[in-house]
């Protein structure tokens, strides 16, 4: 599916879920929603607002940001991660799954597409319950802060060594 596919069912699904849940339809929540969908990977309010500004799309304060976040999250839109203790948020239309590896040192996120992985969770079997998504999280060093790592170290040992 492309890009503009994709917007146009997500843009189709927010106006749904607005029209049956009795929210207003506005300019800045379809604007937001086309950042967000324009962005790849994860993303975080203050980043969102910063693409928007460069893109020159519709301004949208940062309060609609937040608030509208937690909006597209109720409505299946975007999901929100904890990484390193800081939020972000994915876009989730056909995206339902997601296996990362996070370096707890600088903070990098890299996606990781283990299909057997993501085969073995998705062959559970779950006793009164349906999953409808999934998110796993490795956690540790990046190959660059790890080589930092074993330097300071190496450095230490000489010290200790004289």
């Amino acid at each position: 599916m492309d890009r503009a596919e994709e917007l146009r069912q997500v843009r189709q699904a927010l106006s749904d879920y607005l029209h049956i849940h009795g929210y207003r339809s506005t300019p800045e929540r379809f604007a937001l929603l086309e950042a967000i969908y324009m962005t790849d990977g994860i993303f975080n309010p203050e980043k969102l607002l910063a693409d928007m500004e460069a893109r020159k799309t519709l301004r949208v304060c940062r309060a609609t940001v937040y608030n509208n976040l937690g909006l597209f999250e109720d409505a299946g839109l975007v999901r929100k991660l904890m990484l390193n203790g800081e939020s972000g948020y994915e876009k989730l239309w056909h995206n339902q799954f997601g296996i990362r590896l996070v370096c707890t040192s600088c903070g990098k996120v890299t996606e990781c597409g283990d299909e057997k992985v993501r085969h073995q969770i998705e062959d559970m079997k779950k006793k009164r319950f349906t999953m409808t998504g999934w998110s796993l999280n490795l956690y540790g060093l990046c190959s660059k802060c790890q080589a930092a790592f074993k330097r300071k170290q190496k450095k230490l040992l000489d010290k200790t060594q004289k």
